[in-house]
């Protein structure tokens, strides 16, 4: 059952990082054809959605699986909250923000795929209880339905987990 929730959560996160990517395409398009308002819609509507349900499942399958927090996964992580909270300031705007947001999410997707350095870092074991995948794919269904952050709650307690093992024998 873990594998098929893992997968799920898998699942999530390219869909969500595609959309990320395809949402900042159209904002880039519809800012660079006169549309800033349709731009600031969807901008508003969309795209601040996708980047951060994208930054909450990559953070959750970092946490969750056995990679943990290896430089890549930090660097990702910088990268996509760089962009999530700076993505508002940059658009709509000028073709150069759009286009170097686009690069970063490509850049991310690169890091996420090759993991650089992860052959010489050390694995950790992962979380495998059902429960914890369980908590991190209903959790962003309920910030949904709620309107309240709950996507921290998941996060702060994997990690919590995560150092308590690291550091307590």
């Amino acid at each position: 059952m873990t594998r098929r929730l893992k997968n799920l959560l898998v699942l999530l996160h390219l869909t969500t990082a595609f959309g990320w990517l395809t949402t900042t395409l159209v904002v880039v398009f519809l800012s660079e054809t006169g549309y800033r308002s349709a731009a600031v819609e969807v901008d508003d509507r969309i795209l601040a959605d996708f980047s951060f349900m994208t930054v909450y499942t990559g953070l959750m399958l970092a946490l969750l699986g056995p990679w943990g927090l290896p430089l890549w996964v930090k660097v990702k992580l910088v990268m996509a909250v760089g962009c999530a909270l700076g993505g508002r300031a940059m658009f709509p705007g000028d073709l150069v923000p759009g286009l170097l947001m686009i690069g970063a999410i490509l850049a991310m997707a690169w890091l996420g795929r090759t993991k650089p350095g992860s052959r010489n870092a050390g694995r950790v074991q992962p979380l495998t209880h059902p429960a914890w995948y369980l908590f991190a794919l209903v959790t962003p269904v309920l910030d949904y339905l709620t309107d309240l952050p709950l996507q921290a709650i998941p996060v702060a307690a994997a990690l919590s987990l995560r150092l308590r093992r690291r550091f307590v024998p």
